[in-house]
């Protein structure tokens, strides 16, 4: 029997098969997006400048506060760049505050503050890696649009981070004047990359997020950014919240689990690559194949639990394992049928990532030559994780970006890129 047959028939039927994904023309329609985002029109990208500076030499043997929230894990360290290398001190790490239960933005400040008060002994700079959605105000300050990735945080919207915490810390007794920067994780990312190998002569920089959820920066002409009206040459650091780009088809299972999550039609982009939601669209997947008897009678599959991505990568690195998947199933039959719809599911995931990353490419006009590529700083855990996810995002780059668009990239990551890119924004910002 031919298992893939049968896969290939079934995705096709729902409009989930990667071949319902046209790479060239939703890159087309992706930078369409990009283009009206920074114009200030209607757009489902918000291409929210981030007024870091790049500029300059970072000083070496300065300490700085930086500060990582992610969609899973808040990290906070003492960072210090030398001649050596990278320093990082006093590494705290702990659930993401908003994760375990709800919260008011009020205690969410004041849990905060409770976390960054024993580092203010130290240093009074601050980067602060914001991994949601913010608008970056011209004082590097950034006022909360909304929180995602299922963090939830009640009456958050319009805040400002620093003033905030400023209140807060002013609270405690301390006197002394704090300053600090807010950025995006993508722009932190970005900005961390260089110092993984500072020697790189590039044409164009990038910085993903692939990981609990996802998002993305690029460096953009300055004239490019017409909603700022600044009439001046030069760059700036735009982070994309490409989470939110809906200008792709949806397949049924896309708007089953869509329909069911805490913000329906929201970072519809999102939902279809990043590991917090991605494994519930597979969940879907075969439960509803197993409902139309794609599976043995004997297989529990369409009494699964929901699941995610940690336990499809489990199946697929074992697939005759003892894992909650492999036990779902009955005979080798139903294993190859659902280790088809899994990798699948990741090959479709995969183009999409590549329309993203090609719609920067082409918009910076960068990696023109492949002695200087653009490069592309990747970090999440479902990028690095996933089984077959990185591989399959190269294949399609590869035959896309190189031999389609004829540009050049390098792929790069490092150790605590983000807490890196934190520092260097307070240093040359602060």
């Amino acid at each position: 029997m031919n298992y893939r047959e049968i896969a290939n028939n079934f995705l096709l039927k729902y409009d989930q098969h990667p071949d319902n994904i046209d790479i060239d023309g939703l890159t087309k329609n992706f930078i369409k997006e990009m283009k009206l985002g920074l114009a200030g029109k209607p757009s489902s990208l918000m291409m929210i400048p981030a007024y870091v500076s790049t500029k300059g030499e970072v000083p070496l043997n300065e300490t700085v506060i930086a500060i990582d929230a992610g969609g899973t894990n808040l990290r906070i360290a003492y960072v210090t760049f030398t001649k050596e290398g990278i320093l990082i001190e006093n590494l705290k790490k702990q659930k993401m505050l908003g994760v375990e239960k709800p919260l008011h933005i009020n205690e969410f400040f004041s849990q905060l503050t409770d976390i960054i008060m024993p580092f203010l002994n130290k240093s009074q700079k601050i980067g602060f890696c914001f991994s949601f959605a913010a608008e970056i105000q011209p004082n590097k300050d950034g006022k909360i649009i909304e929180f995602s990735k299922e963090i939830n945080v009640d009456e958050c919207e319009g805040k400002l981070i620093f003033e905030e915490l400023k209140k807060e810390i002013k609270k405690r007794g301390f006197e002394k004047e704090i300053s600090g920067v807010i950025l995006n994780d993508t722009v932190s990312t970005l900005l961390g990359g260089p110092a993984i190998k500072p020697s790189e002569k590039v044409d164009g920089q990038i910085g993903l997020i692939l990981g609990t959820g996802t998002n993305t920066a690029y460096i953009e002409e300055l004239k490019n950014i017409t909603k700022l009206d600044l009439h001046s040459e030069g760059k700036m650091i735009i982070n994309m919240e490409s989470a939110g780009f809906n200008k792709l088809p949806q397949g049924k299972f896309d708007k089953i689990f869509d329909d069911k999550s805490n913000n329906p039609t929201a970072h519809m982009f999102e939902k279809m690559i990043s590991g917090i939601y991605l494994g519930n669209v597979i969940c879907e997947t075969v439960k509803h194949a197993a409902k139309e008897n794609l599976f043995s009678k004997e297989s529990t599959i369409k009494d699964l639990p929901y699941f995610s991505m940690v336990e499809v990568d489990q199946f697929l690195r074992e697939p005759f394992g003892d894992n909650l998947l492999s036990n779902a199933c009955h005979n080798a039959g139903d294993v190859e049928l659902l280790y088809n719809f899994a990798d699948l599911a990741i090959e479709r995931a995969a183009k999409l990532v590549t329309i993203n990353l090609a719609a920067d490419i082409v918009q910076m006009d960068g990696g023109k030559n492949i002695s200087t590529p653009c490069r592309i700083v990747i970090e999440g855990s479902t990028y690095h994780k996933c089984y077959s996810y990185k591989e399959k995002i190269d294949r399609y780059m590869k035959e896309y970006i190189n031999d389609t668009l004829h540009r050049y990239y390098m792929i790069t990551s490092g150790d605590d890129v983000n807490l890196a890119g934190s520092a260097i924004a307070a240093l040359l910002n602060c």
